[in-house]
């Protein structure tokens, strides 16, 4: 039995729209799955920062990372590295939370975009006062080496209880 031309070129819409809706569904499963990969990983932040599990902490950055806050630009790995390690020592009950609102993954699934809400608290060693930063950042990831690392981290302060926001 043999199938006629005439029968393949009318099915052939309908193919490929099974074919189109098929990548589409596979695309979507793809992208959710990045979604959460990197929703774990930062998620490791607040679990690796609030821990000093460091060898997690800095595992999640990027080598070519850039942090910037409101006392400036850290930009490379070494200096980032070496401003939170100063944030341990001078700040030894020193906590730290993102919350995180939202991520979006780019078409080629290779940068992702998180936002949300940011929370930094201490006790002064000095005088003993509780000191409190509240504030939104915003992180871009990059997948590369089969891993999702910070490439670029943004921490602004909008609200404090402390001394000094620009610390």
């Amino acid at each position: 039995m043999s199938i006629s031309t005439s029968f393949l070129l009318r099915r052939l819409p309908a193919v490929a729209t099974l074919v189109l809706l098929s990548q589409l569904g596979f695309g979507q499963i793809v992208k959710q799955k990045h979604l959460e990969l990197i929703k774990a990983r930062s998620e490791t932040w607040n679990k690796a920062f609030n821990s000093r599990d460091t060898t997690a902490f800095y595992g999640l950055f990027n080598p070519g990372i850039t942090v910037s806050t409101a006392s400036g630009s850290r930009t490379t790995e070494a200096t980032s590295r070496q401003w939170f390690r100063s944030r341990f020592r001078q700040r030894p009950d020193v906590t730290w939370m993102n919350r995180s609102t939202n991520v979006e993954l780019n078409d080629l699934g290779q940068l992702a975009y998180e936002t949300g809400e940011w929370a930094e608290a201490w006790t002064d060693p000095q005088d003993k006062s509780k000191n409190r930063i509240i504030g939104k950042y915003w992180l871009m990831w990059k997948f590369e080496n089969n891993a999702w690392t910070i490439l670029s981290a943004t921490y602004t302060p909008l609200s404090c209880a402390t001394k000094n926001c620009l610390d």
